[in-house]
């Protein structure tokens, strides 16, 4: 290698080095001023929530939509309130996905999707994917299960896919979350390190 060469090199390798950790600090920094602000939000959701004998509220810390800044997970437990995503964007604290009648089930921080399983009640379940979409959560596809008067460990009398809000064939379906997730892994919302406060 001549020596011009090596002296490029080297040079790449001292600015590289210098600027790694500042990144590292600056993410680092980010997070504790996300992580001070969803505190807030953890004390909000446990004033509104922990009312009527409860006295503690559920929340975990994830990095669900893949941007190396934790978002708050709150799980009020609620029927209609069952559990929140709050992230934080450009100095403030938003709610950016919600889940009634269950629990968030899995998300794919690579891909920015969230699925839940089983949603609903009163005969009807639904199984959604959620994708992030302008700072929010959007439901981009769903099957919707309808149990009639079985019970929900029999099979559904009928299945309906959406993509997109509109009706699709299963095999549109299949492709479309295929295509959505693109065969990366995703982590679990149940495997988190749940607390309470």
């Amino acid at each position: 290698m001549k020596k011009s060469n090596k002296i490029i090199a080297s040079l790449l390798v001292m600015v590289l080095a210098l600027m790694s950790p500042m990144s590292v600090y600056a993410m680092s920094q980010q997070n504790i001023i996300a992580q001070q602000a969803l505190k807030k939000q953890l004390i909000a959701d446990k004033r509104q929530y922990c009312k009527w004998g409860r006295n503690q509220i559920k929340y975990a810390y994830a990095d669900v939509d893949g941007d190396n800044v934790l978002e708050l997970i709150t799980e009020p437990g609620y029927g209609y309130l069952t559990q929140a995503v709050y992230d934080y964007q450009n100095g403030t604290v938003r709610n950016v996905a919600s889940v009634g009648q269950e629990y968030f089930s899995k998300y794919y921080p690579d891909r920015k999707i969230i699925s839940i399983k089983n949603s609903g009640h009163m005969g009807v379940l639904c199984d959604y994917y959620l994708k992030y979409v302008n700072g929010r959560y959007k439901t981009v596809a769903y099957a919707e299960k309808d149990y009639g008067k079985r019970s929900y460990d029999e099979n559904p009398v009928k299945i309906t896919y959406y993509v997109h809000g509109q009706k699709a064939t299963k095999a549109e379906y299949s492709a479309y979350i295929k295509k959505l997730i693109k065969n990366k892994t995703c982590k679990s919302f149940s495997k988190l390190k749940w607390k309470r406060y």
